[in-house]
């Protein structure tokens, strides 16, 4: 706990507007926490705060009990990975690596061995003498995090590092942060835009709205569990219905079907959103549905079908609404059906999660 970072009631408003609203969040010392959400929702305003970069409007930051606030992000001494690589381009690979630790006296025998070392942590061995011109994007970011990483820093804050290099650059370069993070140790504070991301290497997941935190858990609580209508939309693809839960179902008003729900007993008689993830529904062309529940079966036709690799995604209208459905390939291939024609969908109570509607 004394070696955590911790943020309580955080605040940084431009004008009269909060970009970040009362953040209060504990940083686990040597965990990897990502920041989530889309652009203007507070996140990178946060990780600036913590870095120094911006100035607090109200609360404390505090790491290893040292309240933060007012100094300067040198004396911090936080290591920064930006979007932008900030690499200095008349430098050669090993003098970026080099340069904060030329600023900060180190001898030169011990900045010339750190420089080795970093440059065999981050795969760079034989790009040593190169100019950043002469590097792809995922060269280019090794180095910005191998810059970030030379003075032995307690903290890595990370600025949506990925986010200009292609898909497969991204997901590979993404796991070797998340590899190198175990071997190291280091606590690093990622921020991203993209759930995938977010969810595939993150200890904990910080869900931000409009400078609030929505939910901070593990990822498959994020994803299974979301707290909030917001958090369910955002992170993932699920299917939406707004009704009155009465006696175990839900009621949509107008509508003739009448789902079965599993739900907290506290929202009986009470308007919610449900939600079911597109993966939760099953399709039941020529199943025996006799032990299903019957309000929770469908019948529809498939109006398109998208090929995603592992899963077919399927829209499916059912008249008045159009549902996502994604099936795995090889169940996708039996089933034997194409644009327009039948088919029929269940969905499980168990697969719902309902959200007390505001």
């Amino acid at each position: 706990m004394a070696d955590n970072l911790v943020l309580e009631g955080v605040s940084k408003k431009f004008g009269n507007s909060y970009a970040v609203k009362k953040v209060n969040l504990e940083i686990r010392d040597g965990e990897f926490l990502t920041l989530l959400g889309p652009s203007g929702c507070g996140k990178t305003t946060t990780l600036r705060m913590i870095a120094g970069f911006e100035t607090i409007t109200e609360g404390t930051i505090t790491y290893r009990g040292k309240v933060l606030n007012n100094l300067t992000p040198q004396q911090r001494k936080f290591g920064i990975v930006f979007q932008s690589y900030a690499l200095f381009p008349h430098m050669r690979v090993d003098e970026n690596i080099a340069f904060g630790l030329k600023m900060q006296k180190y001898p030169k025998d011990n900045i010339d061995s750190r420089v080795d070392e970093l440059l065999g942590i981050v795969g760079l061995e034989k790009a040593k003498k190169k100019y950043p011109a002469e590097l792809s994007g995922g060269m280019q970011q090794r180095v910005a995090l191998a810059r970030a990483l030379a003075p032995n820093p307690d903290v890595i804050l990370l600025d949506e590092p990925l986010s200009a290099l292609d898909a497969k650059i991204r997901v590979k370069l993404r796991a070797e942060i998340k590899q190198l993070q175990v071997k190291l140790g280091v606590t690093m504070i990622y921020v991203t835009h993209d759930q995938e991301e977010a969810l595939s290497i993150s200890d904990r997941v910080v869900v931000m709205n409009q400078g609030v935190i929505e939910q901070v858990d593990v990822p498959v609580q994020i994803y299974k569990n979301p707290k909030s209508e917001y958090v369910a939309d955002f992170v993932g693809s699920n299917n939406f219905c707004e009704g009155r839960l009465e006696s175990g179902k839900l009621n949509i008003e107008g509508k003739p079907y009448k789902f079965k729900l599993n739900y907290d007993s506290s929202l009986e008689s009470k308007a919610v959103t449900a939600a079911i993830r597109p993966e939760r529904i099953e399709v039941v062309n020529g199943v025996d549905t006799s032990k299903m529940e019957s309000g929770n079966i469908l019948h529809g036709k498939l109006l398109v079908y998208t090929f995603l690799g592992l899963i077919v995604r399927m829209i499916v209208d059912i008249g008045d609404k159009k549902i996502n459905v994604d099936v795995l390939e090889k169940n996708f291939s039996r089933m034997n059906v194409s644009n327009g024609d039948k088919v029929d969908l269940y969905l499980p109570p168990e697969g719902f999660i309902t959200f007390l509607k505001e």
